[in-house]
């Protein structure tokens, strides 16, 4: 160490220790808020619902086969975070207004980092499909279009909007259930599934009618043309009501076609009545807007009940042929 200038200079060797420590821990706090600000964008919470699709729709098929359902769940969770990461970076200016504090408003991820990163993690989704088959990898690709898709215009349209929810929620279902039929060579027993998909396709859109009618002020200042702003709040909750009876009976004839037991079967009824009951009670509410909140959550409960009931029913009341590794 020496003087200059009456001012303490340290020579290179005294100085690197301390400095760089200031910088790892700098490097640090920066890399740790970073990866926070990626796990929100993500929605990582959310993914674990995407696997437990997949999931059930392997389990509800009856066959396991841990290879294709691991790739099947990561080819499922990586669409679905792309999703989420396209979905912020078109609602960018929306999000500076109403949610401020998320990573791209926030100014802590860029517009390009959301966009390069969301492509990235599509074709990576789309690719991973490969092993188990074209028709497989093909599914994949159409819901990561139809993703990119809703989130670039289609979510404006409303209703057209609603059955791209509807599809992309139910396919995660049939996606688990085709990735490991078409790794077993045995694409025939998909139609076993198809009422179940369908039961989730209904129910999903049916909530997402109810959403609109919560959202229906808003909706109608910005154009988006949903069945509530087109038509009127209570045609939309009778129209969800109709769809929610549908999804029931749906579930119902399932049961059949799947071979499932009474757990299933009450998990199902169950949720359906929770339905019923939620949109009865916001049509006959003084405030059916605010009271809409309430029965889309119910609905979204009576979605979670049926993949409960499809696991706990498979794994205590029903044995299912498992087939871990090979394709016989």
């Amino acid at each position: 160490m020496y003087c200059r200038n009456s001012y303490i200079v340290l020579s290179v060797e005294e100085e690197c220790p301390y400095i760089l420590l200031l910088k790892c821990m700098f490097w640090e706090l920066n890399l740790n808020s970073k990866m926070k600000a990626y796990i929100e964008l993500l929605r990582v919470h959310n993914l674990l619902g995407t696997a437990l699709g997949v999931l059930s729709g392997v389990v509800a098929l009856g066959i396991i086969n841990i290879i294709p359902l691991i790739i099947a769940i990561l080819s499922a969770c990586m669409i679905a975070a792309a999703g989420y990461a396209i979905n912020d970076y078109f609602d960018i200016e929306i999000d500076k207004i109403n949610k401020p504090n998320r990573p791209l408003p926030s100014g802590r991820i860029s517009p390009r980092e959301a966009l390069l990163l969301s492509y990235l993690m599509f074709i990576i989704g789309v690719i991973i499909a490969l092993p188990i088959g074209i028709i497989t990898t093909l599914f994949a690709l159409v819901n990561a279009i139809l993703m990119y898709y809703y989130s670039k215009t289609l979510k404006k349209t409303g209703l057209i909007g609603n059955l791209v929810v509807a599809f992309s929620t139910s396919a995660t279902l049939f996606y688990g259930a085709l990735a490991v039929a078409e790794w077993l060579g045995a694409l025939y027993i998909l139609w076993r599934i198809v009422p179940l998909v369908l039961m989730v396709f209904v129910l999903t859109l049916a909530r997402e009618i109810v959403k609109g009618v919560e959202d229906v002020i808003g909706d109608s200042k910005a154009g988006v043309k949903t069945l509530a702003v087109t038509k009127g709040v209570d045609f939309a909750l009778r129209t969800s009501l109709i769809l929610t009876f549908i999804a029931i009976f749906l579930g119902i004839l399932s049961y059949f076609t799947l071979g499932m037991g009474l757990i299933f079967l009450t998990f199902i009824i169950a949720g359906g009545i929770l339905s019923i009951y939620s949109i009865l009670d916001t049509m006959r509410s003084d405030n059916p807007i605010i009271r809409a909140a309430r029965a889309r959550r119910a609905m979204k409960i009576a979605m979670f009940l049926g993949l409960l009931g499809i696991l706990l029913d498979r794994g205590l009341a029903v044995p299912y042929r498992t087939s871990l590794f090979n394709k016989n």
